[in-house]
């Protein structure tokens, strides 16, 4: 049995389940995960299907509740960091959903893209003033227009996920209004 580590950044949970998912069909199983780093163990390729949560009961009766329901439905917790969580089930057991709402879901990627547009518009602004107050002298500090132009690089790498993130919002929203009307 051999061991494989991946790094991927949590900023799309659904982008991440979809990896783990592919791992999974090609025999290598999640057995444990940080925000960034996940490993996984070869096994019989295809032999379980993962599904993520964001446990919103964080500490609370409700999610003790919960997990007991999942564990009783023969649904297993792989692993935990913070409140977001893996599960897994047998894939002959056929494809299973978890139980968190579509209003707890939009209201988790609310908040992960607000983070993310806060964090981009610091950036953004620091960025834009200390390239701006370089430009001004004769004598370029290339630390500052390095840490400058990382600034503007960061700005840049985060707009793609934070779309991503608004249209998987878009998406649960006009669910939600289909099933609510």
């Amino acid at each position: 049995m051999g061991t494989l580590h991946k790094y991927w950044l949590v900023m799309n949970p659904y982008d991440i389940e979809k990896r783990v998912n592919e791992m999974a069909s090609q025999g290598w199983h999640l057995k444990k995960f940080t925000w960034i780093r996940f490993t996984f163990e070869q096994d019989e390729p295809g032999s379980y299907i993962y599904r993520h949560d964001e446990l919103e009961r964080f500490g609370s009766t409700y999610e003790d509740e919960y997990l007991d329901f999942l564990k009783s439905s023969g649904i297993e917790q792989v692993d935990r960091s913070g409140n977001f969580v893996f599960f897994r089930k047998p894939a002959h057991e056929g494809p299973f959903e978890l139980y968190s709402d579509k209003k707890t879901k939009i209201s988790n990627l609310s908040k992960k893209i607000t983070l993310l547009s806060l964090i981009l518009l610091l950036n953004l602004f620091f960025g834009i003033t200390g390239l701006v107050s370089i430009s001004g002298g004769q004598h370029t500090d290339m630390l500052k227009l390095l840490l400058n132009s990382t600034n503007i690089l960061i700005v840049m790498l985060l707009v793609g996920p934070i779309l991503k993130l608004m249209r998987v919002r878009k998406n649960l929203k006009k669910e939600l209004d289909v099933f609510s009307d």
